[in-house]
């Protein structure tokens, strides 16, 4: 009993004297609430078939805007910005745009746009599609993963001498994946057992405690149904309804003051609860409840936050969107954020940027997105329309 004791008080000295030695943004992410431990056993999101429309140009293609012919019997949609992939009701993968470090999946390296799609080789099992960075992540009907396009990435975090990898290729060590969040710098990947597993760049410790860019899960994370990647931070909703956190605090997405300093540890994000889903762009994240609420937090420029600010600001505290009616799905891209309404209406908000002729600038508050049909999701420029 008292060598436990001993223990005990010889621990909580360490830590006071490691908490002495940091600053305070630092001391407030290592003593903010941690979220609750939860049972998870999310199911890949299954869409049924439906029309791809571009509702803006992608910057590669300015001239493709409306129905992409061909793409009537999708079930998942991906934009990077230069390049879109889509999964069809077979379960292969079609493409068109900008190659760039191999995105187009067709084998060819070098920079080249194709402008109708095109069948990416070797894939017939595929569930769903997902941009990481200059990357396509497919999920697949056995839960493994095939990847094309940033050579790191597709290496499953391993740096070689090529910087493209132009043709689909399995990442070892990946399964039981059920979705992976839109990214960047690294892949996270949502598993059946509501684990993440990740690779890819890790200065923020958004890969957890563990050093280095390779593949690995990880630790210590409650369990997820929903993940999202706002680049220096994790983001997921938890089977508790919390919504957790992990990384790099110094645009508030960990919702602690004063902001800064950064953990691998999961970090409860304010009061919100009920939460089914959750959504991020660059350094700005979103949650859904299951009442159909959006709520925002992070960096607010060109007014993402929704709250009619468009200064480079940040909020640590998620608020409502307003002017939002009750949602089904959110998503961003960028600064850009959006939401579908349950009647299959698209709304967006923020950056103008990626809304083309839709907006003269930023869009301060949530607009209707006029479609010819119902929205199911929404990647980049393009959405996928119900059948």
């Amino acid at each position: 009993m008292i060598r436990r004791m001993m223990v005990r008080v010889l621990a909580g000295a360490a830590a006071l004297g490691v908490l002495s030695g940091c600053s305070a943004a630092d001391r407030a992410v290592l003593t903010a609430p941690r979220c609750t431990d939860a049972d998870a056993a999310p199911l890949p999101v299954r869409h049924a078939p439906g029309q791809v429309v571009a509702f803006a140009p992608a910057f590669s293609t300015p001239e493709v805007t409306g129905p992409i012919p061909g793409w009537d019997d999708v079930v998942s949609v991906a934009d990077t910005g230069h390049t879109v992939a889509v999964v069809r009701t077979d379960g292969t993968v079609s493409a068109y745009g900008l190659g760039h470090l191999g995105s187009l999946g067709d084998g060819v390296r070098a920079r080249h746009v194709v402008t109708a799609p095109r069948s990416v080789p070797g894939i017939t099992d595929a569930v769903s599609v997902h941009p990481v960075g200059s990357a396509f992540v497919v999920v697949r009907a056995d839960g493994t993963v095939l990847i094309w396009g940033d050579a790191f990435l597709a290496n499953g975090g391993v740096r070689g001498g090529e910087q493209a990898q132009p043709s689909p290729v399995p990442v070892p060590g990946v399964s039981r994946v059920v979705d992976v969040a839109t990214g960047d710098l690294q892949a996270l990947a949502l598993r059946t057992d509501g684990r993440v597993t990740g690779w890819g760049i890790n200065l923020t410790d958004v890969l957890g405690d563990r050093q280095g860019t390779k593949v690995r899960t990880l630790r210590d994370r409650p369990g997820l149904v929903s993940i999202a990647n706002a680049g220096g931070a994790g983001i997921g909703a938890t089977g508790a309804g919390e919504v957790c956190a992990w990384g790099n605090n110094v645009h508030g997405l960990l919702g602690v003051e004063p902001r800064g300093g950064q953990t691998p540890s999961a970090v409860r994000v304010g009061s919100l609860s009920g939460i089914v889903q959750v959504a991020a762009g660059t350094d700005v994240a979103f949650a859904l409840d299951g009442a159909g609420a959006v709520w925002a937090w992070g960096r607010g420029a060109q007014g993402v936050l929704g709250e009619g600010d468009t200064s480079d600001h940040v909020s640590t505290v998620p608020r409502r969107v307003p002017g939002l009616p009750p949602a089904r799905w959110i998503g961003a891209y960028g600064l850009t954020a959006y939401a579908i309404d349950r009647d299959g209406g698209l709304w967006a908000w923020g950056s103008g940027l990626v809304l083309g002729d839709l907006a003269s600038g930023a869009v301060t508050a949530p607009m209707r997105i006029d479609l010819p049909g119902p929205a199911v999701m929404v990647s980049g420029h393009h959405a996928l329309l119900a059948g």
